[in-house]
């Protein structure tokens, strides 16, 4: 894959001028997700013609949550750029970081700067998210996307292209990384990730999308 795959997605968003994601959600399972659009900036999240969304504090649990990935044991992120753009494409090294869960359940890439997160869940139980009715075109839905940044969480993005990454590196159970202010570990029940600054985060499972 040539370096200039992930470095390409940011000016793509900014062409497309909005990306449309989900709407921020809390609690356990994601039961009704609706779509929406919500602002914010890069590959994570431009602009869109819907209505800011405004930071939400992090749930009063959240301090348990990031204290589990900072127990967890730490790899070098350094070694989690290689990855593939399709299936069949050879492995090759990125600007971004990737990673997938040993279940390949989980995958998640980040861009050279990592200020969004966007991990996707292949199979899960809970709803998928709707795509929201004031998505601009180019528009391809990604219903199974969940997306991080320093505001809080999103399920479901609109994107011009798929952002996560195949054929990454897995993150043993166990282990943690750290991408600028993300963290993640990697349990049998599921990803556990935050914004080590807000305090924001997710667990992704089969079961559930938990937020915090």
């Amino acid at each position: 894959m040539p370096r200039r795959f992930l470095a390409c997605a940011p000016a793509l968003l900014r062409v497309l001028g909005a990306v449309a994601i989900g709407t921020a959600v809390s609690g356990c399972g994601g039961a009704g997700i609706e779509g929406t659009a919500v602002a914010a900036e890069d590959w994570g999240l431009p602009t869109t013609s819907g209505v800011p969304t405004p930071p939400r504090p992090p749930n009063p649990g959240a301090a348990t949550d990031t204290a589990r990935i900072g127990a967890g044991s730490p790899v070098d992120p350094e070694t989690y750029h290689d990855a593939k753009e399709t299936d069949s494409s050879p492995a090759a090294p990125t600007i971004g970081f990737h990673f997938t869960t040993p279940s390949g359940n989980i995958r998640c890439s980040t861009p050279k700067e990592p200020t969004v997160l966007l991990c996707e869940v292949t199979d899960h139980a809970y709803p998928p998210a709707a795509k929201p009715a004031d998505a601009k075109e180019p528009c391809q839905w990604f219903p199974d996307y969940a997306m991080l940044t320093d505001e809080g969480v999103a399920a479901g993005v609109c994107l011009p292209r798929p952002l996560v990454t195949r054929g990454s590196r897995v993150l043993p159970y166990g282990s943690s990384i750290r991408m600028g202010d993300f963290g993640c570990l990697s349990t049998e029940g599921g990803l556990l990730c935050a914004n080590e600054v807000s305090g924001h985060g997710y667990q992704l499972s089969r079961e559930a999308l938990r937020t915090f």
